[in-house]
């Protein structure tokens, strides 16, 4: 059972078509603009497919590979899980093509609990910038860059988490992501991130500070955000999240995003 690396893995692009469309990473990785690890059944002929970025886990194709799975549940179990957790980390969140993932992944993750949930994805493809955009006083907006990370204003160190959450380093998150932040009294009050940036695409993280939530700072960041993706050159914005975050999907509507699907997803605990 072989990993694949960038000679080769276009192969495999097939078995992930059905999460391509909701999912950036996927033809961020196989055009080469992020950074993951893909393993497959076999390597000239591929059935079965894992793909791991990070805290994400995408598996496609044929769920009833045995020896596929048995194989992974040992990689997982050995290798991936240890460096995912030593790297401060305690969950996977795992999307599958198809029902039968479902059981398979309590081959993958034998021991561990899993907990369903439905998400949902939303895309914007029409972002002309607001001229409405105004920040409550005292506050303003900040593009991340070396010279704001170099400040001295508080909560840089979550922003860094942040930007290493999708990509390798902050340098590789200056070089191919970009992102904002609401500062007030020099404290960070949130960010907006740009994810698997890949040619006119992108989605997005988004998260504010509690004590700056409830007051419309999600939505006028965002507005921000797209205003600068917009300026970039990007005609497709996505956002994903759990159905159940009334506050994300409201905001994501209310910003002129449109729900584009639904699907289940399985955060693994590694605690």
């Amino acid at each position: 059972m072989p990993e694949l690396f960038s000679t080769d893995r276009q192969v495999a692009r097939p078995l992930f078509s059905a999460l391509e469309r909701s999912h950036a990473l996927v033809t961020a990785f196989f055009e080469g603009c992020a950074t993951a690890r893909l393993f497959v059944d076999n390597g000239a002929a591929p059935q079965s497919g894992i793909l791991v970025c990070n805290s994400r886990v995408l598996c496609a194709g044929d769920a009833s590979q045995t020896d596929f799975l048995n194989e992974m549940a040992r990689i997982f179990s050995d290798e991936l899980i240890p460096a995912h957790r030593a790297r401060g980390n305690d969950a996977y969140l795992v999307y599958g093509s198809g029902e039968k993932w479902n059981t398979a992944l309590l081959q993958l993750f034998s021991g561990r609990q899993l907990y369903h949930g439905g998400r949902q994805y939303y895309e914007i493809t029409d972002f002309t910038p607001s001229t409405h955009l105004q920040l409550p006083d005292g506050f303003s907006m900040q593009l991340i860059t070396p010279e704001f990370l170099s400040s001295d204003a508080s909560g840089l160190d979550a922003v860094r988490e942040e930007m290493c959450s999708e990509r390798a380093s902050v340098e590789d998150f200056l070089a191919h992501s970009f992102g904002l932040c609401p500062v007030h009294s020099n404290e960070v009050a949130g960010w907006c991130m740009s994810e698997y940036n890949v040619g006119d695409r992108c989605e997005i993280g988004i998260a504010t500070a509690e004590k700056y939530q409830r007051k419309g700072m999600a939505t006028l960041t965002t507005g921000y955000f797209l205003a600068e993706a917009h300026r970039r050159g990007y005609t497709r914005v996505g956002w994903d999240c759990w159905e159940r975050n009334v506050p994300s999907v409201a905001t994501a509507r209310k910003v002129g995003f449109t729900l584009v699907e639904e699907y289940p997803a399985v955060v693994v605990d590694l605690s």
